[in-house]
């Protein structure tokens, strides 16, 4: 991974879990740090679709987009019950 400087960061469901953890638009935080790959986290955005109540995820993996503008880091999750 190249080094950023101030590069905007978002999140994306990996696809075999689509349906199964939902974003809520508004509620992300630039504040949030940047997690790394591995890692379980709890966001107050990445919520279970029945309880939209928040769930631990792993990211599994951070795209580097060069090509859009400004800079993006899409960080990639899964639920932390999931292996892939």
């Amino acid at each position: 991974m190249s080094l950023l400087i101030n590069p905007v960061h978002c999140y994306a469901v990996h696809p075999s879990d689509a349906g199964r953890i939902a974003y809520i638009d508004g509620l992300w935080n630039p504040t949030h740090t940047l997690p790394y790959e591995g890692e379980i986290i709890t966001r107050p955005f990445l919520v279970d679709p029945k309880t939209r109540q928040p769930i631990p995820v792993r990211v599994i993996e951070i795209q580097e987009h060069l090509e859009i503008q400004p800079h993006t880091l899409v960080v990639v999750v899964t639920r932390s019950d999931q292996c892939h």
